[in-house]
């Protein structure tokens, strides 16, 4: 598996948990506001969504540099070089 096909997946399980994060601060909204989970969204939720964007940028742009690389690399290869085998 190349770099590349793993920094994409990595992207895809940080946007899942964004997503998750995201549903669960709007159930939030219909339950009681003195729940020790809302409050504790209501205190840390920012940081928690500003965290979890910030992974998502570095993640894809990690991805999407590394593909770029690969892409590269293959387009320099020699004719008679044969691909690597994944």
């Amino acid at each position: 598996m190349t770099l590349s096909k793993v920094l994409f997946q990595l992207t895809a399980i940080v946007t899942v948990v964004f997503i998750i994060t995201i549903l669960a601060m709007v159930a939030m909204l219909v339950g009681d506001p003195n729940a020790p989970a809302n409050l504790w969204f209501n205190r840390n939720g920012a940081s928690v969504l500003t965290i979890e964007v910030i992974g998502i940028g570095i993640a894809g742009m990690a991805a999407m540099i590394a593909d770029r690389r690969e892409t590269l690399r293959t387009l320099n290869r020699p004719k008679n070089d044969k691909p690597s085998e994944e």
